[in-house]
């Protein structure tokens, strides 16, 4: 089996994040983290699907990888599907898998799909219940467990079952789904979910719903970086990197990770689940809690990181920061103060494209 990895999405919800592959999650890139499952299920030959924008960065990434090609789509506006077909060049074999690198989700779920496609017809689609609206594409399935139909984005309250798509998708006959893929138009988005219900209905194709229960979130906009972050600390292993250099007044509590060459001045306090990564300088009085900060950062005298993810090269002059998610290469000035909590304590709202979305975060 190979596998075509989806890495060439713009990130268009995430801005001013550039790419979410990149966002780093202790110590690795989410690229990193996505191929590291892929290669845990045994599945070896991987090729990935970046755009220009994303090319270079996510070679770099992966030049430690064997057996992982890293190709361009160059026409980002035919989403998806285009991103199967630039990968489709590039492999050979009949029994496909297709991923993207948007979905966190339980490690032992790929190694499960993998062996649950070997025994169905024509392949494996893995669906997760939701209790709430969530954009995105709902599966429908006949009484035999095989899906009949995906409806993508249907109105709140429109939708025709519980079961989300994920793009998790097993095709034991590929070049038959590429047949399909090849020939779909539509005026949406939604040019692969179209190429799929021609494939059920025309092609007769059998893959079952494969129904997911376990952990599940997706990477859409910038609130879901921190919920991702939450998932990477709780699973962390408490260590502390014998290079780094640690005052004897500064205090760590509970489960935290410190990375190469950190310093910490005194009186620093560090309350775990917290990350601090190569090369980061945390200054005398500072504070941080339920936090993960990336490489080469500086968190200056009295600042309070809490409940945030602060990427690469992040400095900080007295802050306090608070519920953020803070991308590389950003400078507070002294006294700035970033928090989400509402006088009302209703939920935080956010203007992503024009549009003003509930965060579901009070």
């Amino acid at each position: 089996m190979q596998v075509i990895l989806l890495a060439a999405g713009q990130s268009t919800r995430l801005a001013p994040i550039s790419d979410k592959n990149t966002l780093q999650f202790s110590g690795k890139t989410l690229i990193e983290h996505q191929v590291g499952v892929i290669k845990s299920a045994k599945l070896r030959d991987i090729v990935v699907v970046g755009g220009a924008h994303n090319l270079n960065h996510l070679k770099r990434a992966l030049k430690a990888y064997n057996n992982v090609a890293v190709v361009e789509q160059k026409k980002l506006e035919d989403g998806m599907a285009g991103g199967v077909l630039a990968g489709a060049a590039y492999v050979k074999h009949e029994q496909i898998l297709v991923l993207s690198t948007n979905d966190v989700f339980e490690p032992w779920l790929l190694e499960k799909v993998v062996q649950a496609a070997k025994n169905k017809l024509q392949g494996v689609i893995v669906g997760s219940k939701v209790e709430s609206y969530f954009p995105g594409g709902y599966l429908e399935s006949d009484k035999k467990g095989y899906v009949t139909h995906i409806t993508e984005k249907p109105a709140p309250g429109k939708e025709p079952s519980k079961y989300v798509n994920l793009v998790l998708h097993v095709f034991n006959e590929f070049p038959k789904f590429l047949g399909h893929l090849k020939k779909a138009k539509s005026k949406k988005d939604d040019v692969y979910e179209v190429a799929l219900n021609d494939y059920f209905k025309k092609g007769k194709a059998k893959l079952e719903l494969f129904k997911y229960h376990g952990y599940w979130q997706p990477i859409k906009f910038p609130w879901h970086v921190l919920r991702v972050m939450e998932r990477y600390l709780n699973q962390q292993v408490k260590r502390i990197d014998r290079t780094s250099l640690i005052s004897k007044t500064a205090v760590l509590n509970g489960n935290v990770v410190i990375g190469p060459k950190v310093k910490i001045f005194d009186h620093a306090v560090i309350q775990g689940p917290a990350y601090i990564g190569e090369g980061t300088v945390i200054g005398s009085n500072a504070f941080i809690r339920q936090s993960m900060v990336g490489t080469n950062c500086v968190i200056g005298f009295g600042t309070e990181v809490t409940r945030s993810y602060l990427n690469n090269d992040v400095w900080t002059h007295t802050n306090y920061i608070g519920d953020s998610m803070v991308d590389s290469n950003v400078s507070f000035g002294a006294g700035t103060v970033t928090g989400n909590l509402r006088f009302d304590e209703a939920n935080v709202q956010v203007m992503v494209n024009k549009e003003k979305i509930d965060t579901g975060t009070p």
